[in-house]
C-alpha cells in the first residue's frame, strides 16, 4: 500500500513538473509602447577631417594622407612631413626603484598643438636606448665622433628633436617595427630627416645671448 501511495505521489509530481514547463514556454514577452516617449541620448560625435593635403608638392605625405592611401603606404618606404607633438621622455624613478622604461620614440602630427592621440603617428628606431642618446649628444657638443671597429657601420643616433618643430621624415610605414612596437594604424620605423622650419646655430646662440640678458 505504502509503495502504491509513493508512485501514485510520483506520478503527481512529475505531471506538475511538465505542466509548469509548458506553461514557461508558452509565456510571451508583452512590450508595451509609450507614445511620446523619446530617449535622451546625446549626439554622435563626429570627428572633423584634418584640413591638410594627403601629399605635398613635393610628394610627401601627411600623417592624414599616409593612413587614408594604407593600400599603397603600408609595407613600403614612405616620406612624411609632419610636426613633432610629443616626444616620450625617459620617467624619473625614485632612489632605488627601476622604473619601467620603453625605447626612444615620438609622435608626429599635422597640427603641432594635436591633442588627439589617434591622430598622433609614432616614428621609432632613431635610438636604440636614452643611454645611447646621451652618449651621442655629449659626443657631438664635444665635437667627437663614435669611434667603431673597421668595417662596422651603425645607424645615426638622433638626440636633438624639437618639439613643436616641422620635420621631412623618411621611414617605412608598417604595424610593426624591428624592435617591437607595434600599432595597427601603422608607425614610422625612422630612416633620415630634415627639419624644415629649426633655427641654425646661430640663431640659437643670438637666443641664448638674449635670454641671457634678460635674467
Amino acid at each position: 500500500m505504502k509503495r502504491t501511495v509513493l508512485f501514485c505521489l510520483t506520478g503527481l509530481a512529475c505531471v506538475v513538473f511538465l505542466f509548469a514547463c509548458e506553461e514557461e514556454e508558452t509565456t510571451t514577452l508583452v512590450v508595451e509602447q509609450i507614445d511620446g516617449y523619446q530617449a535622451d541620448l546625446p549626439p554622435v560625435p563626429k570627428i572633423p577631417t584634418p584640413n591638410v593635403p594627403e601629399t605635398y608638392s613635393d610628394g610627401s605625405y601627411s600623417v592624414h594622407g599616409i593612413r587614408k592611401n594604407v593600400s599603397k603606404t603600408m609595407d613600403t618606404p614612405v616620406t612624411v612631413t609632419a610636426y613633432i607633438a610629443n616626444i616620450y621622455q625617459k620617467p624619473v624613478c625614485p632612489e632605488g626603484i627601476t622604473c619601467h622604461t620603453l625605447m626612444p620614440h615620438l609622435f608626429l602630427a599635422d597640427d603641432p598643438n594635436e591633442s588627439m592621440h589617434r591622430r598622433y603617428l609614432r616614428l621609432v628606431g632613431y635610438a636604440q636606448s636614452f643611454k645611447e642618446m646621451e652618449d651621442e649628444q655629449a659626443n657631438d657638443e664635444a665635437g667627437k665622433e663614435r669611434e667603431l671597429p673597421e668595417g662596422v657601420f651603425l645607424p645615426p643616433v638622433i638626440w636633438d628633436w624639437r618639439q613643436g618643430h616641422k620635420y621631412k621624415i623618411t621611414a617605412s610605414f608598417s604595424r610593426q617595427s624591428g624592435a617591437g612596437f607595434m600599432d595597427t594604424d601603422g608607425l614610422l620605423e625612422y630612416d633620415k630627416h630634415e627639419c624644415l622650419d629649426c633655427p641654425t646655430e646661430e640663431e640659437d646662440e643670438a637666443a641664448a645671448k638674449e635670454a641671457a640678458k634678460t635674467k
